[in-house]
């Protein structure tokens, strides 16, 4: 049972690493802003019923990374595609003050993509309520080594 748990934890911790490797991310600590990054955008394209649907579905590491700084006023943002997400996740973070990003759309999508990717894992996004089919349809064909590209 315990070598079980051990196992579930670094494969959750898994897309962290897989983030620092691929785009040469310094830190671990950098790997979870850029995640959380994209998480809290698409947290802000989902109503609250279905963000709240989404987090209980998510494994524990995560949850508590989809929800930090949640503020439940914050207005809902239609997405449509891949490239109003990159948008989206950009503006945020000069918005946040926090220039994860440094103007780099193609660093965006990148991170987008591996993260949207192993989420895929533990969510089914394909069926997921409040994802546009057009964006679920295009992170479909973008294959994550794209990402790393």
């Amino acid at each position: 049972m315990e070598a079980s748990k051990e196992i579930l934890e670094l494969e959750e911790w898994d897309i962290f690493r897989q983030i620092k490797k691929e785009l040469s991310v310094e830190s671990s600590t950098e790997a979870v802003q850029l995640v959380a990054s994209v998480l809290h955008a698409l947290r802000q394209t989902l109503s609250v019923q279905n963000a709240t649907a989404l987090i209980n579905k998510l494994p524990d590491f995560l949850k508590l990374i989809f929800a930090a700084n949640w503020k439940r006023d914050e207005p809902q943002v239609k997405i449509e595609h891949l490239d109003e997400f990159v948008n989206l996740v950009m503006e945020r973070d000069r918005k946040s003050k926090k220039f994860l990003f440094k103007s780099d759309d193609v660093f965006v999508l990148s991170v987008i993509i591996l993260t949207l990717k192993r989420l895929y894992k533990v969510v089914d996004l394909d069926t997921f309520e409040g994802v546009s089919p057009a964006f679920r349809q295009e992170l479909r064909e973008v294959p994550a080594e794209a990402a790393a590209a």
